[in-house]
């Protein structure tokens, strides 16, 4: 473990130090992002922001939407295995924990998917990925705590042109993406059009049956059109559906192989292997529609973005995780969603620019959770096959935001001083909770609740060009996620929980020094978070939202791109959290988890891309990711180690096609994402994918 360590720090202290004496000329690309809302570069942007490029999303074969974390620093994804459940991602230590709502917000073309379970999301026909730590309530309309995913896709043009990717790979993976754009009217409407459809065979063996039991099948659609109705005015309408319909729900793995087989009788297990009963489903529909419509002028641009959106969810699973036939498991999301955001911003102006905007939002959920008693607890119980115990309630939640953001440029626009405020309220109802078993209520109901949140949330930052090509910038945000209600609970005083509260200071300094290819950013920051909300399951049909009183979090990160000609490049990012609970009590046990590490937040992460790109066509790209230790619980009493992956993609490029081949995962590493502990079987846990091969090809027309 020390020798990983050392060899992760030396890598890095190498990369950084080695480019210092190198004496070469070199053009670096001038990455251009809109996280604030107006199109800079990501050099003078005074907050951290870690983008990737067209480019490099191909290049890394990035997929989806948890694939992003492997590429940036302090961004950590992990899930329960079914796409159709919530994903909990974290940004510097703070996390969507599956209930309330998302700390982590992710945007899609402007439309705020503000949902627990709307994080599984295929990426293609992508221009560029911005990813923004820290509050951002000041700039975007649904209020992001520990930051936002920004998603930017193609947009619709005057230039008929298409392209079309195919791919196969082991566990009999087969992908087909394609695009197309062409304008209607020239000049003046425009369709852009793109589709995939994927699928591939599990790669968890179960045992019991000697079935696979996590296969996957995609299908999405999006249609763009933008209209320039008249010099002035843009109006852009954006269509989208997405499926997904996998084979195996929750497919865990046991991390204690030897306490697994202890329990189920098994007389040997390997990596990539379970014994469940009964394999369950996982599906999950969503139809997207967004309207955005843009008035320019030439100091200002008016913007309205009108967004609705509609998922329904469900999976079932083997509620024991083992051959024993106890009871199944399922769960159920509908949601409803409709957004309304108006923003009126500066222009044309370096020494002052300004931004307000107005947000509303409101969500409707119904939910639903339980077991099916199998024959083993329904003979026990006396009851009949798959009687019932559940759990269900109506939610809805309802934003309403106002916001600015302004920016005063001092000394020829050396300084600058950014000031921003936000005022949001926020309601959250819970009615027509029930738990019930065999159909009938075996808890009174308690309904009709409510809980009225309003906050001010300021933000101050400087910045300062101590040169041309390094920027200093410190900063201050206050960040907030809205109390509710967790319905799987029977207890109405455990149900309601409390407004989550982040104050968060950063200070950073970005470099670029063209003479030798380097590009190197640097941020440090220290966040307290005051009543964490934090996902508890207490029993299989009991989860709640629990707050911890306080959390520190500290950190370090680190980007660099390092340009050594034309053709070789290396790009590093590192991240270190340390994030620790305060007061924290086991509403079970009544110990205090004060001092303890915050769970499954990993204590660094680190990712080096050698990357080759011939004139004559050849390409070679090599990476390496290393995750630290984390915590599987509260407790701290299961650690999940560190984990080092090597990636490797080479291929050959032309004008209009290109081909590869892919390795991810080369060393075959079963490592963790994910996990809980069972009283019988120890820990379970999520693992990631295992060694892959792909073969791509790629056309251009």
């Amino acid at each position: 473990m020390k020798k990983k360590k050392l060899l992760s720090i030396g890598a890095i202290l190498a990369i950084i130090v080695f480019p210092l004496f190198a004496k070469q000329n070199t053009n670096l690309e001038n990455i251009v992002v809109t996280a604030e809302k107006v199109e800079q570069s990501i050099q003078e942007v005074p907050i951290s922001v870690s983008v990737l490029d067209e480019y490099s999303i191909l290049d890394s074969s990035i997929e989806n939407t948890s694939d992003i974390s492997s590429y940036i620093p302090n961004l950590t994804t992990m899930h329960e295995g079914s796409r159709d459940y919530y994903t909990r991602i974290s940004i510097r230590g703070i996390s969507n924990t599956g209930i309330g709502d998302p700390a982590v917000a992710l945007y899609i073309d402007d439309i705020s998917y503000a949902d627990l379970y709307a994080f599984n999301s295929p990426l293609f026909d992508v221009l560029r990925i911005e990813v923004l730590k820290g509050p951002q309530g000041t700039l975007y309309g649904k209020n992001t705590e520990a930051g936002v995913i920004k998603i930017i896709t193609k947009e619709p043009n005057n230039s008929p042109e298409g392209s079309m990717a195919l791919k196969y790979g082991s566990y009999n993976k087969k992908e087909i993406i394609g695009s197309f754009n062409a304008p209607i009217i020239d000049d003046k409407l425009f369709l852009r059009f793109s589709a995939l459809k994927s699928s591939r065979d599990g790669y968890i063996e179960n045992l019991y049956d000697n079935s696979k039991i996590d296969s996957q099948d995609t299908t999405s659609v999006r249609g763009n059109f933008l209209l320039k109705a008249t010099k002035n005015i843009d109006i852009n309408l954006i269509l989208g559906y997405n499926k997904f319909d996998d084979d195996g729900g929750f497919p865990m793995t046991a991390v204690d192989k030897s306490t697994y087989m202890a329990a189920t009788g098994l007389s040997s297990l390997k990596d990539f292997q379970s014994s469940f009963s009964y394999n369950g489903e996982s599906s999950s529909e969503t139809k997207t529609f967004l309207l955005k419509m843009k008035y320019k002028q030439n100091n200002y641009d008016l913007i309205s973005i009108t967004g609705y959106r509609d998922m329904n969810n469900e999976s079932t699973l083997d509620g024991d995780f083992s051959p024993a036939k106890n009871y199944l498991g399922f769960n159920a999301r509908d949601l409803s969603s409709i957004s309304q955001e108006f923003r009126l911003s500066s222009k044309n102006n370096t020494s002052f620019k300004w931004l307000v905007g107005a947000y509303f939002s409101h969500e409707d959920i119904k939910d639903k959770t339980g077991y099916k008693l199998d024959e083993v607890y329904a003979t026990a119980n006396g009851v009949p096959l798959y009687t019932e115990d559940k759990m269900s309630a109506n939610l809805k939640t309802e934003d309403i935001a106002i916001f600015t953001q302004n920016t005063l440029r001092f000394f020829n626009d050396k300084l600058g001083l950014t000031a921003g405020l936000r005022y949001e309220k926020s309601k959250r109802e819970m009615n027509n909770r029930r738990h019930t078993f065999g159909g009938v209520n075996s808890v009174a109901p308690f309904n009709n609740l409510e809980k009225n949140n309003e906050i001010l949330l300021p933000k101050l930052a400087l910045d300062y060009f101590i040169k041309d090509n390094i920027m200093l910038y410190s900063s201050f945000a206050k960040g907030y996620k809205a109390g509710g209600f967790s319905y799987a609970v029977n207890d109405a005083t455990l149900s309601e929980f409390d407004p989550e509260i982040a104050n968060s200071y950063e200070v950073g300094i970005k470099s670029t020094f063209r003479d030798i290819g380097l590009t190197l950013n640097l941020a440090a920051f220290y966040t307290k978070v005051d009543d964490y909300q934090d996902r508890v399951q207490i029993n299989p049909t009991t989860i709640l939202q629990q707050n911890a009183t306080q959390v520190d979090i500290k950190g370090f990160e680190l980007e660099s791109i390092y340009t050594l000609n034309d053709e070789f490049s290396i790009n590093t990012s590192f991240g270190i959290t340390n994030a620790k609970y305060g007061d924290y009590i086991n509403l079970m046990t009544s110990e205090n988890y004060k001092d303890n590490k915050v769970s499954l937040v990993p204590k660094y992460d680190l990712n080096i891309a050698f990357k080759y790109r011939s004139s004559l066509g050849y390409f070679t790209n090599f990476e390496i990711q290393n995750t630290g230790e984390k915590y599987f619980d509260r407790a701290n009493s299961k650690k999940i180690e560190s984990c080092t992956i090597y990636n490797l993609k080479v291929g050959y490029e032309r004008d209009n096609w290109d081909v590869y081949l892919t390795a991810k995962n080369l060393t075959d590493e079963e490592y963790f994402l994910d996990g809980f502990k069972d009283p019988t079987l120890g820990y379970m846990g999520t693992v990631g994918s295992p060694r892959e091969f792909s073969l791509n090809f790629n056309y251009r027309f």
